[in-house]
């Protein structure tokens, strides 16, 4: 009997899945990248300062040590943890749109930065890239204008 029970749920699931009626808070994206790095609370400043992101949660595990944050970008949400004894850093590579390369760029630079590629055109757009302190490479790309 339980297996028809699991079967139903399973069931179930599929079917909101597949009808677009999951329960996603509206804060949230269907897929948000969470990284684990050393200096969370550095890394939600570096945010702030190159991108202009704001914060949209905060839960510190102790002194100095988020547990859980998040940090939103225009419509765009990335989840962070500072990494423990049991985690380890499982930082990534970040592609995002900016207003101008050239500018995120420079704040990059400014806040400790490694540059990975100075802002040029590429076939695809004007772009730049670098790595962050924090072990996570970006890759912005200036939109084009409307």
């Amino acid at each position: 009997m339980r297996h028809v029970r699991d079967a139903i749920i399973a069931w179930k699931k599929l079917y909101l899945l597949r009808n677009n009626k999951m329960k996603i808070p509206p804060q949230s994206n269907r897929i948000m990248p969470y990284l684990i790095i050393p200096g969370a609370y550095k890394f939600a400043e570096f945010t702030k300062n190159v991108f202009g992101a704001t914060e949209q949660a905060f839960i510190p595990r102790s002194e100095g040590v988020v547990m859980h944050g998040e940090m939103r970008i225009g419509d765009s949400v990335i989840m962070f943890a500072d990494t423990t004894e049991e985690i380890g850093a499982r930082p990534a590579g970040l592609f995002i749109y900016v207003e101008s390369a050239d500018e995120t760029y420079r704040k990059a630079m400014s806040m400790g930065a490694e540059s990975l590629r100075e802002p040029t055109q590429q076939p695809y757009g004007y772009t730049c890239g670098f790595h962050d302190p924090f072990g996570n490479d970006w890759w912005p790309v200036q939109a084009e204008a409307e």
